[in-house]
């Protein structure tokens, strides 16, 4: 789960909540961010929902249940994520993100693809660019952006590829 907020001199803070939706040990932490959103109001804050999508390669189908089940057990202590991004080896294809925004109840738009990469976690956030991840986050906080600019990003990605 991440947490994106605007608040105080910042426009973006970040914080992630590891774990496993359900368990106990996160609970302090999951009512925490849930009542953050109150403290700075809910036009503030913006739920990630970051989900495994697991391939079942005997049925060679990918299963939704286990995200629908954790959207369920979020709702039920009052966080409603705004943006799945579900992690994968496969495709996202437009049957599962149109299952899964049907009963997460999130916006066909986002639910995003989130691929294992190759080569280096720092294709993540590039991956994340090309599937509009960043576009989502300023529309859904209302905040002003720059174009972005990823050419040293890639130059250092380049790098880590062919030393």
């Amino acid at each position: 789960m991440l947490l994106l907020g605007k608040s105080g001199n910042y426009d973006v803070v970040i914080t992630e909540i590891g774990g496993t939706v359900g368990d106990i040990e996160g609970l302090p932490f999951l009512e925490a961010i849930r009542q953050f959103r109150n403290d700075i109001g809910r036009e503030n804050v913006l739920y990630v929902h970051v989900t495994l999508i697991p391939y079942i390669k005997a049925s060679e189908e990918l299963k939704t249940k286990p995200t629908q089940h954790s959207v369920q057990k979020l709702r039920e202590i009052g966080i409603e994520p705004s943006i799945i991004l579900c992690r994968m080896d496969q495709h996202l294809t437009d049957e599962i993100r149109d299952k899964i925004s049907l009963f997460c109840n999130v916006e066909k738009d986002a639910v995003i693809e989130e691929r294992d990469v190759q080569t280096s976690i720092y294709e993540v956030p590039v991956q994340l660019h090309e599937n509009k991840i960043d576009d989502l986050i300023v529309k859904y906080l209302k905040l002003e952006a720059k174009p972005i600019d990823l050419k040293q990003w890639n130059d250092m990605i380049h790098n880590c590829r062919c030393p």
